[in-house]
């Protein structure tokens, strides 16, 4: 029997469709799914999917997955999955992969692959492994590999990696090893990032209340300081931290759910990057030198 798509706008209309056995079309607002419900979501719909839920996203919706959950993404849709979930991703599709998480990436989809995710990459799609993730990839797709990340790729698909991840491992495909970024001016000139008499542009992913997931507020006009400055020591903590472009800073939002974008003024002099780190688009310094501004995901200022 043929399952009846039923509109629904609110978390009550939601649970009763699927105890009904239909599938639940949503287009806006946050619902959760539990057990074998079926979700389709699209405009700016927010989905978090557990046990053994299925969610096909079109269009900006966000969907969280998690248990045995599995999610098709479609368009502009964003994933991310933990546990064993599983994903699907074409057309521009984001996916960020954590856990055993597994993800089947074609078309132009990007995926952030962390922990033991496990990826297949086809046509176009784009992959950046770090942590112990294993990818699989041919075709045309290209893949950044950090970490001890595995990577086995077809011959014609590029695979590019860091000298300083010494744990990486790369069979087939080509390879390109990229230079190690020892310094802030190093890392900036590689990333293509604005430097204006010593002060680079750089950028965070924040929530609509432009707080960070750590709590720091990146409100424009302001110029935040770190509380926790440990002198650069750790890659991750003890400071601010922050991208060489809004989209990188995606995987950094916050509590994973970004709203807006920031453009922040920091002193090159003060940036410190660890050239051995498992993030090597991330940065860290002290405090931000002059005020914020807020942007858009390609980084021009908004009005």
């Amino acid at each position: 029997m043929t399952k009846k798509e039923v509109d629904v706008k609110t978390q009550g209309e939601f649970d009763k469709a699927i105890a009904d056995g239909d599938i639940a079309v949503v287009r806006s607002g946050g619902f959760r799914a539990f057990g074998d419900a079926q979700v389709r979501a699209s405009g700016r719909a927010q989905v978090w999917a557990f046990h053994s839920a299925q969610v096909r996203a079109f269009g900006d919706a966000q969907v969280w997955a998690s248990d045995c959950a599995q999610v098709w993404g479609l368009g502009s849709a964003q994933v991310r999955a933990f546990g064993d979930a599983q994903v699907w991703a074409s057309g521009f599709a984001q996916v960020w992969a954590f856990d055993s998480a597994r993800v089947w990436a074609s078309g132009s989809a990007h995926v952030r692959a962390f922990g033991s995710a496990q990826v297949r990459a086809f046509d176009s799609a784009q992959v950046c492994a770090s942590g112990r993730a294993h990818v699989w990839a041919c075709d045309s797709a290209q893949i950044r590999a950090f970490g001890s990340a595995q990577v086995r790729a077809s011959k014609h698909v590029a695979v590019t990696y860091s000298p300083s991840s010494g744990g990486v491992r790369v069979f087939g495909g080509k390879k390109i090893r990229l230079p190690k970024l020892r310094n802030a001016s190093e890392w900036c000139a590689f990333y293509g990032v604005k430097v204006r008499r010593g002060t680079a542009i750089l950028f965070k992913a924040v929530g609509d209340d432009y707080k960070s997931s750590h709590g720091t507020i990146y409100a424009p006009g302001s110029t935040p300081q770190a509380t926790d400055w440990d002198g650069g020591k750790k890659e991750c903590g003890g400071g601010l931290h922050f991208s060489p472009r809004p989209m990188l800073a995606l995987a950094f939002g916050s509590d994973a759910d970004a709203k807006r974008f920031v453009a922040c003024p920091v002193k090159v002099a003060e940036i410190v990057v660890h050239p051995d780190g498992m993030l090597p688009e991330k940065v860290k310094a002290p405090r931000v030198c002059a005020p914020i501004w807020e942007c858009d995901i390609d980084g021009n200022a908004l009005r």
